[in-house]
C-alpha cells in the first residue's frame, strides 16, 4: 500500500454514499455502482444523512472549524475517483466524511452570504492537507476496513472526564472567554461546557474543604458532574450560578460524607456513594424527603436504606406531610444531648430559634 500527502479543495471531495455511518439510518440504500458516486443526487443524500442527522453532531463540528480554521489533526484520507475538466481530479473519501461535509457545508453558506467567515479561516478552508492511498483495488478495501476498525471500533482512546473538565476550565477562564467562544473552539454544547464548569468548580470546593479535602480525588468528578445536571440536586446543595459552590452547609457536608469513607464505631466504611450514573440520580428524589434524607445521613443505615425509604415516602395530603414533620422532628431532639448544645454555639443558635418556634405554636394550641 502506497499513499501521499497531498492539498485539494473541498470541491475536489466526493462524499462516500456507502459510509458505515448510514446502515441503519431511515432512507438508506446502497449505491452498488461506483460511477454513480459522483452523481448530485448521490452526494447530496449522503451530504443530507451527515447534516441532519443528530447523532452525527455536525453543527458542533462546524462550529469549532468556523471559529478555528481547518485544523488537521486528523487526517482525511482518500483514493483516486476521475478526474474533469472543471475541477480536476476528484478522490473519494474513506475517512473523515463528516470533516469533508463540514468543509463544504461551510463554503456553501459563506459563498451563499449565509454566513460570514474571516478571510484567515476562509483561506484556511481553500485547501486542505489529505492523504491519498494507492493500490489494488482489493489492498485499498483490506487497508480501509482496517483503518475503520481502529478509528471506530477500537477507537481513539479519549481522556476522562475529570481531565477533559480540567481543560474546559482552563479554556473557560481566559481573558474574555465565554461558554459560547469555548463551546465553539471544542465542538461541544455552551450547556455541556457550563456543566463541566460548574461541576469542575462543585470537587474544587470539596478539596478546599478542611474536613473532607484529604478524600477529594479526581475519580469524584463524575458524582459531581451528575449532581450538578440534575435541578434538584443543585437546588438542595443551594449551589451559586455566579460564585460556582454549594451554599447550604448542611447539605454539602452530607453530599461530601456520602463520597468519603467513614469510621463507625471502629469499623472503617467504605463510601455511600459508588454509582454516579445511577445513585446520584437516586439521590435527587432522596432529597426532596425529610424521613428518606435522614434514613440516608444515619451511618447505621445504607444508601438502599434510604432508597427505599424514599420509595415508601408517599404522603397524599398536607395533613399526612404535617405529622411526618412532626414525628421526624420529635425523633431528632431526642438524639442529641445536653454537653453537645453546651459545647457548640451553632447548635445553641438553632434551639434558642427553636423555642421562638415553640412558643409561636404554643398559641394557636387549644388549651
Amino acid at each position: 500500500m502506497e499513499y501521499d500527502k497531498i492539498e485539494v479543495a473541498p470541491g475536489q471531495l466526493l462524499l462516500d454514499p456507502n459510509n458505515y455511518r448510514f446502515h441503519d439510518l431511515v432512507g438508506y440504500s446502497v449505491v452498488k455502482k461506483k460511477s454513480r458516486y459522483q452523481e448530485s443526487g448521490v452526494q447530496q443524500q449522503a451530504l443530507r444523512f451527515l447534516r441532519d442527522t443528530t447523532a452525527f453532531d455536525l453543527g458542533s463540528l462546524k462550529d469549532s472549524i468556523r471559529t478555528n480554521g481547518y485544523i488537521p489533526v486528523e487526517q482525511i484520507v482518500v483514493v483516486y475517483y476521475d478526474e474533469i475538466d472543471q475541477i480536476g481530479r476528484r478522490y473519494l473519501v474513506i475517512e473523515g466524511n463528516r470533516r469533508a461535509a463540514s468543509l463544504k457545508i461551510l463554503i456553501e453558506e459563506s459563498s451563499a452570504g449565509a454566513i460570514d467567515l474571516p478571510e484567515s479561516i476562509r483561506e484556511s478552508l481553500e485547501r486542505i492537507p489529505v492523504i491519498v492511498l494507492s493500490g489494488g483495488d482489493l489492498e485499498i478495501e483490506t487497508y480501509q476496513r482496517t483503518l475503520m476498525a481502529i478509528r471506530h471500533v477500537a477507537g481513539i482512546r479519549e481522556w476522562g472526564p475529570y481531565q477533559q473538565a480540567k481543560l474546559v476550565v482552563e479554556m473557560f477562564e481566559e481573558e474574555g472567554a465565554t461558554l459560547g467562544s469555548v463551546a465553539q473552539k471544542i465542538g461541544i454544547s455552551s450547556r455541556e461546557v457550563a456543566r463541566r464548569y460548574r461541576a469542575s468548580k462543585a470537587l474544587r470546593q470539596m478539596e478546599d474543604d478542611e474536613e473532607f479535602s484529604e478524600f477529594a480525588e479526581p475519580r469524584l468528578y463524575v458524582f459531581f458532574h451528575e449532581a450538578v445536571s440534575q435541578p434538584k440536586m443543585r437546588e438542595w446543595l443551594g449551589f451559586n450560578n455566579e460564585t460556582y459552590k454549594s451554599e447550604n452547609d448542611e447539605a454539602r457536608h452530607l453530599f461530601f460524607e456520602l463520597l468519603s469513607p467513614t469510621e463507625v464505631n471502629g469499623e472503617r466504611r467504605p463510601p455511600k456513594l459508588t454509582n454516579a450514573s445511577q445513585q446520584v440520580r437516586q439521590l435527587k428524589d432522596i432529597v426532596t424527603k425529610p424521613y428518606a434524607l435522614e434514613v440516608l445521613a444515619d451511618p447505621d443505615k445504607s444508601f438502599d436504606d434510604a432508597v427505599r425509604a424514599s420509595q415508601a415516602d408517599i404522603v397524599e395530603d398536607d395533613e399526612g406531610v404535617v405529622e411526618r414533620s412532626l414525628a421526624i422532628a420529635v425523633n431528632s431532639l431526642k438524639k442529641p444531648g445536653l454537653l453537645y448544645m453546651q459545647s457548640n454555639n451553632r447548635a445553641k443558635e438553632l434551639w434558642a430559634d427553636l423555642l421562638v418556634q415553640i412558643e409561636m405554636i404554643k398559641k394557636v394550641i387549644p388549651k
